[in-house]
């Protein structure tokens, strides 16, 4: 089974860019639970700025 996973949490509120320390965390905590990651890739505002990030998740048998 795949699912995918929206990760958009800033450090702040008034920062836009995901906090990827954070993001780092949650891959770990995702791998932990079974899951392996299949990719990840990086959104965009019509700036150019990285405003989040798609995970794409598959469980392991």
């Amino acid at each position: 089974m795949r699912k995918v996973v929206l990760f958009s949490k800033a450090k702040k509120w008034w920062h836009e860019s995901p906090d990827v320390d954070l993001l780092n965390a949650q891959i770990t905590e995702i791998e932990k639970d079974g899951w392996s990651i299949v990719s990840v890739s990086a959104n965009t505002n019509f700036l150019g700025f990285i405003s989040s990030y798609t995970i794409l998740i598959e469980l392991l048998d």
